[in-house]
């Protein structure tokens, strides 16, 4: 598959089309594992439903088993916000993602949202080039700065390294009681397989596609 992103640049203004080769047959990629070891472990929160799978990486599984998932006590309570406090439209759309009003909103929510929830706060956006025009925005318009009084700011970036430190000292600024903010991609390094439980996540903010 090709993917297409019209404008993968973070700076305002330039244009900079991003094109991928995806492939999109898992069991290509998964073959050369099941030639190399003689036994494979496949675990996932995500993988649902299982049976699906076996038919899709094209082998035939010798034990599966499926654990529903329990909380010790009644602790989400999804939000949908659409508007903002201007009762401006708050949209991923591509053609509304460079409107200051729609960028302004979104960073006055977080800072609001930031400033009632103790401890650690996730907000998630649908790529890294759109989080980066993201933030550079809202450092331009002093949004980073009012965030910053009330919790302390971590980014996701590409970089293995520079995220998984980011990530350390994000969970050190949660135990210290300082608080902090963790600006991660969807679909990224931080979404599959890090769990932001107890107040590593009081709050999760999804940047969606609408």
């Amino acid at each position: 598959a090709i993917i297409m992103e019209p404008n993968g640049s973070s700076i305002p203004g330039a244009v900079d089309p991003v094109i991928q080769l995806a492939c999109l047959d898992s069991s290509l990629a998964i073959a050369p594992l099941f030639k190399r070891f003689g036994s494979v472990i496949i675990t996932s929160g995500t993988l649902s439903p299982i049976d699906l799978y076996p038919k899709l990486l094209q082998f035939e599984p010798c034990v599966s088993e499926s654990f529903s998932m329990s909380t010790f006590r009644p602790c989400i309570r999804p939000l949908v916000i659409t508007r903002g406090s201007d009762q401006l439209a708050v949209s991923t759309k591509f053609e509304d993602r460079g409107d200051m009003g729609v960028v302004r909103n979104y960073g006055a929510m977080l800072v609001e949202l930031c400033s009632v929830i103790p401890d650690g706060v996730v907000a998630f956006f649908t790529s890294y080039s759109y989080m980066e025009s993201l933030i550079s925005e809202w450092d331009a318009m002093g949004i980073l700065r009012e965030l910053t009084k009330s919790k302390l700011v971590f980014i996701e970036t590409k970089d293995v390294v520079e995220t998984t430190l980011a990530l350390d000292n994000y969970r050190r600024a949660c135990d210290c009681g300082r608080g902090a903010v963790f600006l991660s991609v969807a679909r990224g390094k931080v979404s599959e397989g890090i769990n932001f439980d107890r107040h590593y996540g009081r709050y999760v903010l999804e940047r969606s596609f609408v």
